[in-house]
Formats: C-alpha cells, sequence, structure tokens
C-alpha cells in the first residue's frame, strides 16, 4: 500500500494543514495590519492604530481612497471635496526601525466662526504591546491649538503656522524627537 499515512491524534496531517490555513484566513483579513506585525508604510499605520479617530476600517478604507498617499515618503494628506474636513498623517522612522506615527488635523477659523475648529497634533509611539500618545514627551514646545502643524511630504521637518499662514517655526526630527528651529 502507497501513500502517506502520518497522522497526528487520528487527523491526517494534509487534513490538519487545509484546517490551520483556513482558520488563519478567517482570522485574518487581508489589507488590514494587526498589532503583532511589524507596520511598515504609512498605509499599514493608518489602518492598524486603533488610537487614531477615524473610526472602523472600512471607514479608513474610504479615507485612504481619496486621499494622497506617498507611501515611500511615508506621508498621506486628505481633503474632502464637498466639506472642510482635512488631515495629515505620516510616519517618522526612529533608530530602532520602529516609527512614530503623527497626525496633524488644521486649525481652521472658517468651520465655524463662532467657534473655530481648533487644530490637533497626536504623535503616536508603540511601546510595551500598545500604542502610546507621546505628544507631550516629544514636543519640544507645548502644543497650540490655534496654530497648524504641516507634517512633511518630503523631509523631517514639520512646520508650524498661525492663522494666516505665516511660518512661525520648524520642529525637526532628529535623535527620535522633534527639535525647535527657526524659519
Amino acid at each position: 500500500m502507497g501513500g502517506c499515512h502520518s497522522s497526528f491524534n487520528g487527523f491526517p496531517w494534509p487534513l490538519m494543514t487545509t484546517v490551520v490555513v483556513v482558520q488563519a484566513a478567517v482570522l485574518l483579513p487581508l489589507g488590514q495590519p494587526t498589532l503583532g506585525q511589524n507596520f511598515k508604510t504609512v498605509q499599514d499605520h493608518f489602518l492598524g492604530i486603533p488610537e487614531l479617530p477615524f473610526g472602523s476600517p472600512a471607514n479608513r478604507q474610504r479615507y485612504l481612497r481619496y486621499a494622497l498617499v506617498d507611501i515611500p515618503n511615508g506621508y498621506m494628506r486628505y481633503q474632502a471635496s464637498d466639506n472642510p474636513e482635512r488631515f495629515e498623517f505620516a510616519i517618522f522612522r526612529k533608530k530602532n526601525g520602529q516609527y512614530l506615527a503623527v497626525l496633524s488635523i488644521p486649525y481652521d477659523p472658517d468651520f465655524f466662526p463662532e467657534q473655530p475648529g481648533k487644530s490637533r497634533l497626536i504623535l503616536l509611539d508603540y511601546q510595551q504591546g500598545q500604542w502610546r500618545d507621546v505628544t507631550q514627551q516629544r514636543l519640544p514646545v507645548p502644543f497650540d491649538p490655534t496654530l497648524t502643524y504641516q507634517l512633511p511630504r518630503v523631509g523631517r521637518d514639520v512646520v508650524v503656522v498661525n492663522h494666516r499662514g505665516q511660518k512661525l517655526y520648524r520642529l525637526r526630527w532628529q535623535d527620535d524627537r522633534f527639535v525647535r528651529l527657526g524659519m
């Protein structure tokens, strides 16, 4: 009699392999990084960081569909065509090969004139198995919600501007932290 007769606890090996592969395919949908994976691209980070304020994975996919995504430079920008919603998202490489993820939502004095849209800047770092907000620890100056933090598509300098668009200063990513520089 020919053929393979190997088994484990009475189950033939080919059947066990099929069950494991099918289980993995059901549990890990394609295109969505899990927390245990090592994120590599700006898309991986945007889709996989649960602390970002963009809702479900399906909603994040919609943002990606209409965003400018520059994978080689670790940058994306979204600007809605029918409303004032916009944001920038970028990843900054750290010395250990991991990334600091940064989300910037600009100050918008025209959003609601009686209550202008305040800017948001969120710096997230993966530490001890979870994403942590490290904005206060990594910024050399206090965050100001009336300023806009323009993330770089190319380079390492975040440009900080006021509501008139005047450039005030730069924050350069170096040695795993931001350093304030003049204009």
